[in-house]
C-alpha cells in the first residue's frame, strides 16, 4: 500500500518537474504579451481614431434637445420611409467633412446614426480621419432602440 502512495508522489512530483517550464513559459508569454499591449498603446497613443463618443438612445435625446445636428447615415429610402425628427440625411458613402460643415455652420455637437449602430460607428472614425473638428456621438444602438424606446420620429419625404 504505501508503495503505491510512494508512486502517486513520484508521479505528481515528476508532473511537477515538467510543469514548471511550462509555467515558466507562459509568464514569460504573459509578460511578453503585456509589454507588447503596453508598448503599442503608448506608441500610438496619438492616434486621433476614436475621437468620438458613443451615447445610448436617452443620451442621444437629451443631446439633441439641448441642439445637436442629427446625422442619419442610412440610404435616402430609409431616412424617407421613418426618421428621427428634424436629421439630415447624408448617406455613409457621401459623408464628407466638407458636407457635415454645409449643415452645420455653427459646430453644433453631432450625433451620427444608422439603424443599429455598426455603420455610425464606420462613418465616426471616417470622419474622424478626415480630420472633422467638432464633437462628434455616435448613437451605439441606432434608429431600431430609438424606435422601440417610443421616442418622436417622422415618417414619409
Amino acid at each position: 500500500m504505501l508503495m503505491k502512495y510512494n508512486n502517486i508522489i513520484k508521479t505528481y512530483l515528476g508532473a511537477a518537474k515538467v510543469v514548471t517550464p511550462v509555467l515558466k513559459i507562459n509568464r514569460m508569454l504573459k509578460y511578453f504579451f503585456l509589454f507588447f499591449f503596453l508598448s503599442t498603446h503608448l506608441l500610438f497613443a496619438d492616434n486621433k481614431l476614436m475621437k468620438y463618443t458613443p451615447i445610448d438612445t436617452e443620451e442621444s435625446l437629451k443631446r439633441i434637445q439641448e441642439g445637436a445636428i442629427v446625422i442619419d447615415v442610412r440610404y435616402p429610402n430609409e431616412h424617407n420611409k421613418i426618421r428621427i425628427e428634424n436629421s439630415h440625411n447624408i448617406p455613409f458613402k457621401e459623408i464628407t467633412v466638407e458636407k457635415i460643415n454645409s449643415i452645420n455652420p455653427d459646430n453644433k455637437d453631432i450625433i451620427i446614426h444608422c439603424t443599429a449602430g455598426i455603420t455610425s460607428k464606420k462613418v465616426a472614425d471616417n470622419l474622424v480621419a478626415q480630420g472633422y473638428q467638432g464633437t462628434i456621438y455616435e448613437m451605439d444602438k441606432g434608429l431600431i432602440d430609438w424606435v422601440n424606446l417610443g421616442f418622436k420620429t417622422e415618417q414619409g419625404i
